[in-house]
């Protein structure tokens, strides 16, 4: 049975995790909770979901940080950063460094300016300055994505994004 961690921070990682923890019968359980010894002995896959925070993804970070045996691994990264630009710039690639071999999923998430604390609010504050900054022309459709949903509550979570997690999964545990 696949094993579901997450670290979630506005709730879409939570969704997402628990969306796909029933898609694959199983439970999905905090990363803060998560034994990497008892991981590591475990021969099932493991998907590992958390949000994206500028250059910190946990998921990534654990992933790295831990000796997870021979497992199969994925990761997923749920953020705003429009999909076809996540995928296509993959920040996961480097965080993992030398466990090439792990999975890498992106999915879209939730930004929610109605429960932030402060500091998060003068980060994006200060990016979105940034991007206004640029001359339209050289504005990605990331940056005006990011500029049209700033200081409002914004849900681009995607159940059907995980069909491709699902996928692996499945696959993965028929060869365990």
């Amino acid at each position: 049975m696949t094993n579901v961690l997450y670290e979630s921070a506005y709730g879409s990682t939570r969704q997402y995790a628990e969306t796909l923890a029933a898609r694959l019968g199983t439970v999905a359980q905090q990363l803060s909770d998560a034994d990497p010894a008892a991981l590591r002995s475990s021969p099932e896959p493991l998907v590992v979901l958390s949000y994206v925070h500028g250059p910190s993804i946990p998921a990534a970070g654990f992933v790295a940080d831990h000796d997870l045996g021979a497992r199969p691994v994925a990761v997923c990264a749920v953020g705003m950063t429009l999909l076809e630009d996540a995928r296509a710039k993959d920040q996961m690639a480097g965080a993992l460094g030398k466990k090439g071999e792990v999975a890498r999923f992106y999915l879209p998430g939730r930004l929610s300016y109605s429960t932030m604390g402060r500091k998060h609010r003068m980060i994006m504050w200060g990016i979105i300055k940034a991007l206004k900054a640029k001359r339209e022309a050289d504005r990605s459709a990331n940056d005006r994505a990011m500029i049209d949903s700033y200081d409002r509550d914004t849900d681009r979570v995607d159940p059907a994004e995980l069909d491709q997690v699902v996928q692996w999964a499945e696959a993965q545990g028929h060869r365990s």
